[in-house]
């Protein structure tokens, strides 16, 4: 029962510390450009991102079945992008 009393305050600490460190290195990484792939995202990139997305959202998938994952590859690598 003792090292529970002793347990509990220390898992606190921890999740406090850990509560106030996080949104601050998430900050910094969205501000870098980090995806969490461990990359920059270029500007290429990003306006491939951009244009590929919008092109595969007229094809729903109810409607349209795998083709919206398809278009969207297919998207990608013409403006040599990995998917």
């Amino acid at each position: 029962m003792a090292m529970i009393h002793r347990a509990l305050p220390a898992l606190a600490l921890g999740l406090v510390v850990t509560a106030g460190v996080s949104p601050a290195l998430a900050k910094g990484r969205a501000q870098a450009g980090y995806n969490g792939g461990g990359y920059s995202i270029t500007g290429a990139r990003a306006v491939a991102l951009r244009e590929c997305s919008a092109r595969e959202a007229r094809y729903t998938e109810y409607l349209w079945g795998s083709i919206e994952v398809e278009i969207y590859r297919a998207c990608m690598a013409e403006n040599g992008q990995p998917e």
